[in-house]
């Protein structure tokens, strides 16, 4: 199976990108919205994990910036009745972590803003998750989830500031990678030092 590609950028529509190999094989990607906002541009390298779904009648490349959201992704494929294209518009809406705070407080509404997904579904999305993200967070994020509300409340007031939802997302993570107990107001403070150091 494949599980990571680096290649050059040949192409990309709204949905995927072609990425070519050393060895001139170009291989169609279909990446989260978040994920293709993030690829350089034609003609520059890109380094990619990748999910290989295999049916009878495709077998289809998924590709993802980092492993945690691949893990994300094999795991919202293991719920019953949840296909490919809705994994990734959740993976779109939400980092890994950030859904599985959804999940674990059981926030109906916060599905239902992923394309796709009424109040029905996200009920027994919530059921058929639980166990599976909540019990095993570190599948996730790579980690025990750190204070998921104050992560989330963290990138979405610097969303608000003009930040870009990628970068915000990155920059999170490394803040309370190092300090998992902070509050809200010092994640942020810790936050925009780190963007006023790029």
């Amino acid at each position: 199976m494949i599980a990571y590609l680096e290649g050059t950028v040949l192409r990309r529509d709204e949905e995927s990108c072609v990425l070519l190999t050393a060895g001139g094989v170009g291989y169609l990607l279909h990446l989260t919205t978040d994920g293709l906002a993030a690829l350089p541009g034609a003609g520059d390298t890109a380094r990619l994990f990748v999910h290989t779904l295999v049916r009878e009648d495709a077998l289809t490349l998924f590709a993802f910036s980092s492993w945690e959201e691949r893990q994300a992704f094999v795991t919202l494929l293991g719920a019953p009745k949840l296909g490919p294209k809705t994994a990734l518009a959740m993976l779109g809406c939400y980092s890994p972590a950030e859904l599985a705070a959804c999940i674990a407080k059981e926030d109906v509404a916060a599905l239902t803003r992923v394309p796709g997904i009424g109040a029905k579904t996200a009920k027994r999305l919530l059921l058929d998750l639980k166990d599976k993200l909540v019990s095993s967070p570190s599948l996730l994020s790579g980690r025990t989830v750190p204070a998921p509300s104050a992560s989330a409340d963290c990138a979405a007031a610097l969303v608000s500031l003009g930040y870009g939802r990628h970068e915000v997302d990155e920059v999170v993570r490394i803040v309370f990678e190092k300090e998992p107990d902070l509050d809200v107001g010092s994640a942020i403070r810790q936050a925009l030092k780190i963007f006023a150091s790029k």
